[in-house]
């Protein structure tokens, strides 16, 4: 049926049958007259919508993330897609919520489905088995991922230089406030203290089923009814640290006079009456831009290389929320 239509619309545009499916398939080869002839003979007969295949002449990047709830994840979808946009490509964006299963199920459709050009994953959760040629960029820490192009994140120089802030300030009852779903940042706060000689005292630290503001605030309200306070405590990210300023000033507990509090990213943190808080900084811009560039760069090799890790090191800002330990 398809030959005789081909036929069909060949004799009446007065081309040959070769011309008129190399007009489907948008051959550079036919010129635009030839072109413009044989696909209004085509609408005429009613199958031009049928079997015209136009080709997509866009590079399709997919990006996966683990949701688009927190701020930081987000922006870094806004500014992946703004890159790629600026690249001439397009993006497209799925959330996985944290799960493996549901990260590999959307990996096995962008690879065998949809068939992009290359894959971002921000934040990969469990194993990832995929045999593609196709170029995957992971986003994170991606200690653990030895097969794949990686932008890994590198805190361990912030968390050194604020836990030597902390100290030179005389504080050693620290505390850190979090959740569950922000594991790697209670480890490196964790690792932190451990650098320092310092023991990770559980009373000092809250780890609640809450999330963003409620995390912090109830976090902090948490810690108000303890025996015993920190002198500083770590908030696991901007929201948790806005919850903890909050539940502070309903006490009249004053940053930095009475606790210090450092903030573990810099995510449109806003200053709470006129105080910066410190804070180990993202460099969001620096790590996207990195990604796209390296899976740019692994799209334009006709025949694979191998794979690269590209480190980008977090920086401590001191900003206004550290002061002097309190005395007992």
């Amino acid at each position: 049926m398809f030959a005789l239509t081909l036929s069909k619309i060949a004799r009446i545009a007065n081309v040959s049958v070769s011309t008129v499916s190399k007009v489907f398939s948008n051959s550079r080869e036919i010129s635009d007259d030839t072109k413009e002839k044989v696909i209004e003979v085509a609408k005429a007969l009613g199958c031009f919508e049928k079997y015209n295949k136009p080709v997509y002449d866009k590079k399709l990047i997919a990006v996966l993330c683990p949701e688009v709830l927190g701020i930081h994840y987000s922006d870094m979808v806004t500014i992946i897609e703004e890159i790629i946009g600026q690249q001439g490509g397009t993006c497209l964006f799925s959330v996985f919520n944290f799960l493996a299963d549901t990260q590999n199920a959307l990996l096995d459709y962008y690879i065998n489905f949809a068939k992009v050009d290359g894959i971002i994953v921000i934040e990969p959760v469990g194993s990832i088995n995929v045999d593609t040629t196709i170029p995957i960029v992971l986003v994170g820490h991606t200690e653990k991922y030895k097969n794949f192009n990686c932008v890994d994140l590198d805190i361990h120089v912030a968390m050194d230089a604020a836990m030597a802030c902390l100290m030179e300030n005389g504080h050693s009852k620290i505390g850190y406030i979090g959740e569950r779903l922000a594991p790697e940042e209670y480890g490196f706060f964790q690792q932190g203290m451990q650098k320092c000689g310092l023991e990770v005292k559980r009373r000092f630290c809250v780890i609640n089923e809450k999330r963003f503001w409620d995390c912090g605030y109830w976090g902090m309200d948490e810690l108000l009814r303890r025996p015993e306070l920190p002198t500083a405590v770590f908030a696991a990210y901007s929201h948790v640290a806005d919850g903890i300023m909050q539940r502070l000033s309903e006490e009249n507990i004053r940053v930095p006079e009475d606790i210090s509090v450092i903030c573990m990213d810099d995510i449109r943190s806003i200053p709470y009456k006129n105080i910066n808080l410190s804070c180990i900084k993202m460099h969001i811009t620096e790590m996207c831009s990195e990604a796209v560039r390296l899976l740019y760069g692994s799209m334009k090799q006709q025949n694979g290389s191998a794979t690269r890790c590209v480190t980008v090191t977090r920086r401590f800002s001191e900003g206004g929320s550290i002061g002097k330990a309190r005395k007992a």
